[in-house]
């Protein structure tokens, strides 16, 4: 496998980590293996092997086709965005998976809240 499958493979493993509502600590002690170890394989950081992926698989309640599919792009670019647009818009996506559950709220406030400010002195 190539590191983009390892990151939509860690992708995958935090989105279904949040939606059982487990930190990254939990999991990994319920895995048997260390927090740094599981952020590394939600990063796409760390190689990982079809046995420690079943074992998150079943912690997470999850069939093992869930972390093994495709992530289809959900950005369709519009015709005047640009190629450097669609991967500013990817590399804050990422960083933002790296952030915990919490500050990736208040960053969406603060978005609320800039749209909400240009809206206001549009009118």
């Amino acid at each position: 496998m190539n590191n983009v499958k390892y990151r939509e493979i860690g992708y995958r493993i935090a989105i279904a980590r949040e939606e059982v509502g487990l930190n990254q600590k939990e999991l990994a002690e319920r895995l048997g293996i260390s927090q740094a170890t599981l952020s590394n394989y939600e990063k796409g950081k760390r190689r990982i092997y079809l046995p420690q992926l079943q074992k998150i698989a079943e912690a997470l309640g999850r069939p093992l086709d869930y972390f093994l599919q495709p992530i289809d792009p959900v950005i369709e670019p519009a015709e005047s965005s640009s190629h450097d647009e669609v991967k500013e818009l990817l590399q804050i996506m990422s960083e933002l998976n790296d952030l915990p559950r919490e500050e990736r709220k208040s960053v969406m406030d603060f978005i609320r809240w800039l749209k909400a400010k240009r809206k206001g002195e549009s009118t």
